[in-house]
């Protein structure tokens, strides 16, 4: 299997390398820093799949991803993250990543992402797998529920008003509105507007 790794930080592929030294199926093609050098190098050195950060400062890693699936989705990625919530997880599941690991994770649970990932197979971390089917099932922590105001807020934003006009609507600062968003955003552990409104859709906190 042959791969590539993506981080911006040198220790953290330095780490990787050395965690996968031993294994003779697994042949470490390069490892870079940004999207970009990725791009690059697929270019000129095809690889079976990708070990990708989610953030990093040219790319993120989704829009990484996103990219990779409409120019060359033969190659399987795997995200690497610090961030453990659902919606993470989700996201990128839902733009063609075929794993998702924390970077603390264990050099076997690295090992059996690579192994699945090779095989066809798919493979979510195992201490996230469960917050997430909780999430995408509405029951997990994530379903905690908004404030009255927060849903006001929400309920605007589905309704395509940006933060200066929901704020004359509710006759609340500017600051206000981002502070409910923050709060809104991480009740329904997701990263932006698009995906609390879906989120808010399916659990009927949107009218």
């Amino acid at each position: 299997m042959r791969i590539e790794l993506v981080d911006d930080h040198r220790v953290v592929r330095d780490g990787i390398r050395y965690m996968l030294s031993d294994e003779e199926e697994i042949e470490i093609i390069a490892d870079v820093g940004s999207g970009t050098e990725l791009f690059e190098l697929l270019e000129a050195e095809p690889v079976d799949a990708v070990l990708l950060d989610v953030r990093m400062p040219d790319m993120s890693g989704f829009d990484v991803l996103e990219q990779m699936r409409g120019e060359i989705p033969q190659v399987r990625v795997i995200m690497l993250s610090m961030h453990d919530a659902p919606g993470y997880v989700r996201r990128a599941v839902e733009l063609g990543a075929a794993g998702y690991l924390l970077k603390n994770a264990s050099r076997s649970e690295l090992l059996a992402a690579l192994r699945s990932v090779s095989d066809g197979g798919a493979y979510i971390q195992t201490d996230l797998a469960n917050p997430l089917v909780a999430e995408l099932a509405g029951i997990g922590d994530s379903a905690r529920s908004l404030s009255p105001r927060e849903q006001q807020v929400l309920q605007l934003v589905a309704h395509g008003y940006e933060n200066k006009q929901i704020a004359s609507e509710l006759a609340i600062s500017d600051a206000t509105v981002k502070t409910y968003l923050r709060g809104i955003f991480g009740t329904l552990e997701v990263t932006g507007r698009a995906e609390a409104v879906a989120v808010g859709l399916r659990r009927g906190l949107i009218e």
